[in-house]
Protein backbone atom coordinates (compact mmCIF):
# COMPACT_ATOMS: atom_id res chain seq x y z
CA UNK A 1 0.00 0.00 0.00
CA UNK A 2 1.32 3.44 -0.94
CA UNK A 3 1.84 5.89 1.88
CA UNK A 4 -0.19 9.10 1.70
CA UNK A 5 1.82 12.13 0.58
CA UNK A 6 2.26 14.71 3.30
CA UNK A 7 3.67 18.22 2.94
CA UNK A 8 6.34 19.01 5.50
CA UNK A 9 7.06 22.35 7.17
CA UNK A 10 3.78 23.93 6.02
CA UNK A 11 3.80 27.59 6.96
CA UNK A 12 2.51 30.99 5.90
CA UNK A 13 4.69 32.14 3.01
CA UNK A 14 4.24 35.87 3.52
CA UNK A 15 2.78 37.35 6.74
CA UNK A 16 1.18 40.12 4.64
CA UNK A 17 -0.78 37.45 2.70
CA UNK A 18 -1.93 35.06 5.42
CA UNK A 19 -3.68 32.61 3.06
CA UNK A 20 -0.52 32.06 1.00
CA UNK A 21 1.28 28.97 2.32
CA UNK A 22 4.18 26.80 1.37
CA UNK A 23 5.22 23.31 2.28
CA UNK A 24 7.98 20.95 1.21
CA UNK A 25 7.88 17.51 -0.32
CA UNK A 26 9.24 15.18 -2.96
CA UNK A 27 8.72 15.82 -6.67
CA UNK A 28 9.12 12.34 -8.19
CA UNK A 29 9.97 13.45 -11.75
CA UNK A 30 13.13 15.22 -10.61
CA UNK A 31 13.72 13.09 -7.49
CA UNK A 32 14.17 16.13 -5.28
CA UNK A 33 12.47 18.03 -2.51
CA UNK A 34 10.70 21.17 -3.72
CA UNK A 35 8.73 23.99 -2.17
CA UNK A 36 5.02 23.76 -3.01
CA UNK A 37 3.11 27.08 -2.81
CA UNK A 38 -0.62 27.76 -2.97
CA UNK A 39 -3.42 29.93 -1.60
CA UNK A 40 -5.55 28.19 1.02
CA UNK A 41 -8.57 30.28 0.03
CA UNK A 42 -8.50 28.38 -3.28
CA UNK A 43 -6.89 25.04 -2.43
CA UNK A 44 -6.92 23.20 0.89
CA UNK A 45 -3.78 21.51 2.19
CA UNK A 46 -5.53 18.14 1.68
CA UNK A 47 -6.37 18.97 -1.96
CA UNK A 48 -2.80 20.10 -2.60
CA UNK A 49 -1.42 16.89 -1.09
CA UNK A 50 -3.85 14.76 -3.11
CA UNK A 51 -2.91 16.55 -6.37
CA UNK A 52 0.82 16.22 -5.66
CA UNK A 53 0.54 12.52 -4.78
CA UNK A 54 -1.92 11.42 -7.47
CA UNK A 55 -1.10 13.73 -10.37
CA UNK A 56 2.32 15.40 -10.15
CA UNK A 57 4.04 12.39 -8.61
CA UNK A 58 2.32 9.89 -10.92
CA UNK A 59 2.71 11.52 -14.32
CA UNK A 60 1.88 9.16 -17.18
CA UNK A 61 4.70 8.22 -19.55
CA UNK A 62 3.10 10.35 -22.28
CA UNK A 63 3.27 13.43 -20.05
CA UNK A 64 6.91 12.86 -19.08
CA UNK A 65 7.76 12.30 -22.75
CA UNK A 66 5.93 15.52 -23.66
CA UNK A 67 7.95 17.48 -21.06
CA UNK A 68 11.17 15.99 -22.41
CA UNK A 69 10.26 16.63 -26.07
CA UNK A 70 9.32 20.26 -25.40
CA UNK A 71 12.48 20.79 -23.34
CA UNK A 72 14.55 19.25 -26.16
CA UNK A 73 13.00 21.63 -28.73
CA UNK A 74 13.69 24.63 -26.48
CA UNK A 75 17.26 23.43 -25.83
CA UNK A 76 17.95 22.88 -29.53
CA UNK A 77 16.61 26.31 -30.48
CA UNK A 78 18.53 28.06 -27.69
CA UNK A 79 21.82 26.27 -28.39
CA UNK A 80 21.60 27.01 -32.12
CA UNK A 81 21.12 30.73 -31.50
CA UNK A 82 24.17 31.50 -29.34
CA UNK A 83 27.76 30.48 -28.73
CA UNK A 84 27.74 29.98 -24.98
CA UNK A 85 29.83 27.23 -23.38
CA UNK A 86 27.46 24.44 -22.40
CA UNK A 87 28.01 21.43 -20.12
CA UNK A 88 29.48 18.30 -21.68
CA UNK A 89 26.81 16.04 -23.13
CA UNK A 90 24.08 18.66 -23.34
CA UNK A 91 24.22 19.04 -27.13
CA UNK A 92 23.77 15.30 -27.69
CA UNK A 93 21.19 14.55 -24.99
CA UNK A 94 17.64 13.65 -25.92
CA UNK A 95 14.71 11.74 -24.47
CA UNK A 96 14.48 11.48 -20.71
CA UNK A 97 18.20 12.17 -20.41
CA UNK A 98 17.39 15.85 -20.75
CA UNK A 99 15.90 15.82 -17.24
CA UNK A 100 19.45 15.63 -15.84
CA UNK A 101 20.07 19.12 -17.29
CA UNK A 102 16.95 20.58 -15.63
CA UNK A 103 16.20 21.39 -11.99
CA UNK A 104 12.97 22.29 -10.21
CA UNK A 105 12.93 24.04 -6.85
CA UNK A 106 9.37 25.29 -6.52
CA UNK A 107 5.89 24.35 -7.65
CA UNK A 108 3.01 26.84 -7.64
CA UNK A 109 -0.46 25.27 -7.47
CA UNK A 110 -3.53 27.08 -8.81
CA UNK A 111 -7.28 26.66 -9.13
CA UNK A 112 -9.13 28.04 -12.15
CA UNK A 113 -9.80 31.71 -11.22
CA UNK A 114 -12.95 31.77 -13.38
CA UNK A 115 -14.44 28.57 -11.92
CA UNK A 116 -13.68 27.84 -8.26
CA UNK A 117 -15.64 24.56 -8.55
CA UNK A 118 -13.29 23.24 -11.24
CA UNK A 119 -11.63 20.20 -9.65
CA UNK A 120 -8.67 20.18 -12.06
CA UNK A 121 -5.74 22.06 -10.58
CA UNK A 122 -2.94 23.73 -12.49
CA UNK A 123 0.73 23.81 -11.60
CA UNK A 124 3.83 25.68 -12.63
CA UNK A 125 7.07 23.87 -11.93
CA UNK A 126 9.76 26.52 -11.63
CA UNK A 127 13.47 26.01 -11.85
CA UNK A 128 16.41 26.20 -14.20
CA UNK A 129 18.05 24.56 -17.19
CA UNK A 130 21.67 24.23 -18.25
CA UNK A 131 20.88 25.72 -21.67
CA UNK A 132 19.13 28.91 -20.48
CA UNK A 133 20.79 29.80 -17.20
CA UNK A 134 19.83 33.46 -17.33
CA UNK A 135 16.06 33.15 -17.57
CA UNK A 136 14.88 30.26 -15.43
CA UNK A 137 12.34 27.65 -16.48
CA UNK A 138 8.60 27.02 -16.20
CA UNK A 139 6.78 23.77 -16.86
CA UNK A 140 3.15 24.85 -17.12
CA UNK A 141 0.58 22.12 -16.47
CA UNK A 142 -3.20 21.73 -16.24
CA UNK A 143 -3.93 18.54 -14.37
CA UNK A 144 -1.36 16.16 -15.86
CA UNK A 145 -1.40 17.84 -19.30
CA UNK A 146 1.68 19.84 -20.31
CA UNK A 147 0.80 23.26 -21.68
CA UNK A 148 4.32 24.69 -22.06
CA UNK A 149 7.97 24.16 -21.19
CA UNK A 150 9.73 27.49 -21.53
CA UNK A 151 11.81 30.24 -20.02
CA UNK A 152 10.36 31.83 -16.89
CA UNK A 153 7.73 34.46 -17.74
CA UNK A 154 5.93 34.69 -14.38
CA UNK A 155 2.32 34.83 -15.59
CA UNK A 156 1.06 32.62 -12.75
CA UNK A 157 -2.43 31.20 -13.23
CA UNK A 158 -2.82 33.29 -16.39
CA UNK A 159 -0.28 30.98 -18.04
CA UNK A 160 -2.73 28.12 -17.39
CA UNK A 161 -6.18 29.66 -17.85
CA UNK A 162 -7.17 32.38 -20.30
CA UNK A 163 -10.32 34.45 -20.63
CA UNK A 164 -11.61 31.95 -23.19
CA UNK A 165 -11.64 29.30 -20.42
CA UNK A 166 -14.27 31.27 -18.50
Amino acid sequence: MTERFHLERVDIKDPAVENRVSGYGLLELFQCEVEYRFNTEDISVEEAEWYIQNVLNRLPDETVNDICNRAYEWKTEKMSSDTMDYPAGLAEVGGRGILAFMAVGEVELYRNPADPKDKILGAILGGSTDWDTGNGMEIVMLGHQVLEVREYLGYGEFAIWTESDE
